[in-house]
């Protein structure tokens, strides 16, 4: 398995760094995990969202695919924790790479390898894509000129914006990609270190092995 970034994505100022993470053991929730989302909740609450310039930037990158208003998933989960006070329990696999999205503003995702066919490569679409989002059960149509991270029969995750039902990690995932996106105002040696930071935080509470994919978009 390859990651490829086309072109047309690259132009936008969009760099995307993954891994694939095998044998870790997934479960509901960890006490381990929850002090250690204590802590960075704690720092999160002191977060200025409408000046910080990544959240920014995927926000002008969302109004110029005609998305105009979404919102990025790290402001959403920042809003989630401003207003509650904690963040979401999913997993423990999602709940690392949330907290480590909210802590650095980026765009993190995961998705269950045994869902994936072939390559992963973030693309320009066409409208013809196959796209299921999460906790729905029928296709929805999406429009060309977005961008979306696709393998060769679907889209995994439309922008960075919400992935697939079929490829979600569950407890019995058994092996999974998991990327940092990022965007022309984040740097690659950002990406990278959190890239390292939610593998070692996923090794931490849940065991397994993590290695890096290569970019093919060379």
């Amino acid at each position: 398995m390859k990651l490829i970034i086309a072109p047309q994505v690259k132009a936008l100022g969009i760099d995307v760094c993954t891994a694939i993470v095998r044998n870790a053991s997934i479960s509901n929730k960890s006490a381990t995990l929850e002090k250690i989302k204590k802590e960075i909740t704690d720092k999160i609450l002191a977060f200025d969202i409408p000046n910080n310039r990544i959240l920014g930037e995927y926000r002008s990158l969302y109004d110029r695919a005609g998305l105009k208003g979404c919102k990025p998933p790290a402001e959403h989960l920042i809003a989630l924790i401003k207003k509650n006070g904690r963040l979401p329990n999913i997993n423990t696999v999602v709940d690392c790479y949330n907290l480590i999205s909210a802590e650095t503003f980026l765009s993190l995702g995961a998705h269950d390898a045994a869902y994936i066919k072939g390559d992963i490569i973030f693309k320009m679409t066409d409208g013809s894509e196959k796209y299921t989002p999460l906790g729905e059960n029928k296709p929805v149509e999406v429009s060309a000129g977005e961008y979306a991270c696709m393998d060769e029969e679907k889209i995994l995750c439309r922008m960075d914006i919400k992935q697939c039902d079929e490829t979600k990690i569950t407890k019995e995932t058994k092996e999974f990609i998991i990327y940092v996106q990022g965007n022309k105002i984040t740097e690659s040696d950002y990406l990278q270190k959190t890239l390292r930071r939610v593998c070692d935080l996923i090794k931490e509470i849940c065991g397994g092995d993590c290695s890096i994919l290569m970019d093919g978009s060379n």
